[in-house]
């Protein structure tokens, strides 16, 4: 099996030592593999797109949740490549959950809006403006890369105008002005905040959470429970599970869809059940991200017993 590594060297945490340890990694394990760059907008969809499908590879997407739904995007209608992720971004929210699986290949669900895949969470709202804002403070020396989330946050909490949506769920047809509108098949979005904690990417199903209009006070609160996966007790958060949402809107509406925008009136979501295969492993992944795994006490007692005499081992235990 091949291994291919589409790198976007222009993520948040990208360093060039991940190209070395993709390399080393590899190497170890006598892996064929090959590196394939991107340059613009576009190019990790079309570079998946052209890696052959005359036998089984895995496809790793080595930047943030843009690249990772542009390679989904590219890997579509393809019987031998698997997705796997190196998580090079600001945000990396489908990596968290992700993470959550056991090492292995598993099989995923994928949503579909319009034409666009996409395999973690559409949004649109606050959290949406916030994803379309930040583009506001990138070329801002005075915010850091892993802080222009927090300051696009802040600047949209006091420019934001509810949005008046029409959204249709099976029979149910509502009118709702809405502070958020997310329809999940991850857990996370937005760096961190675990919007869909009960979500599967196995189950057929969009884990949908409307945030009704507030008073923009209360919408502080929400977004602290939001954090830590505690919003669905507040009384302004309804949850929802289908197979199939549309929404509508009177004047253009930004969606944000695994990172990236799209802009409309009319949007019609679909899943799709067991659509795309993901590898998952842990080991290569940290060694290619340069991250050193723990040791456990039974490894730190056996370092130790390398390095010291016999009556200090017997100190020590």
């Amino acid at each position: 099996m091949k291994y291919y590594f589409v790198v976007n060297p222009m993520s948040g945490q990208f360093d060039k030592e991940i190209v070395d340890n993709i390399s080393k990694a590899c190497f170890v394990r006598e892996m064929p593999y090959e590196i394939l760059y991107t340059q613009t907008e576009g190019d990790a969809r079309r570079l998946a797109k052209q890696i052959p499908d005359t036998e089984e590879c895995v496809v790793f997407a080595v930047g943030g949740d843009g690249c990772v739904c542009e390679v989904l995007n590219g890997l579509q209608d393809a019987k031998n490549k698997i997705l796997a992720v190196v998580p090079t971004g600001s945000g990396n929210d489908f990596d968290r959950t992700v993470k959550r699986l056991n090492p292995g290949i598993h099989i995923s669900d994928i949503g579909k809006i319009n034409d666009h895949y996409f395999i973690n969470i559409a949004c649109i709202g606050l959290d949406a403006d916030v994803a379309n804002n930040i583009g506001r403070f990138r070329n801002k020396k005075w915010v850091p890369k892993t802080q222009r989330f927090n300051v696009s946050l802040l600047y949209t909490f006091f420019k934001y105008k509810f949005k008046r949506l029409k959204i249709q769920m099976g029979e149910e047809t509502m009118i709702k002005d809405c502070t958020i509108l997310a329809i999940a098949n991850g857990q996370y979005y937005g760096g961190g905040y675990r919007i869909a904690p009960g979500a599967l990417l196995d189950d057929g199903m969009f884990d949908i959470y409307l945030v009704r209009k507030m008073a923009k006070i209360r919408i502080l609160g929400v977004l602290a429970k939001l954090l830590r996966g505690k919003h669905e007790k507040s009384s302004t958060v309804t949850r929802y599970r289908d197979k199939k949402v549309i929404v509508d809107s009177d004047e253009d509406i930004f969606f944000n869809v695994d990172g990236e925008l799209m802009s409309g009136k009319h949007f019609e979501l679909v899943m799709e059940k067991d659509a795309v295969r993901i590898f998952y492993d842990p080991l290569i992944v940290n060694e290619i991200l340069g991250i050193e795994k723990k040791k456990s006490k039974k490894e730190v007692i056996s370092d130790i017993r390398d390095k010291v005499s016999e009556d200090e081992y017997t100190h020590f235990k």
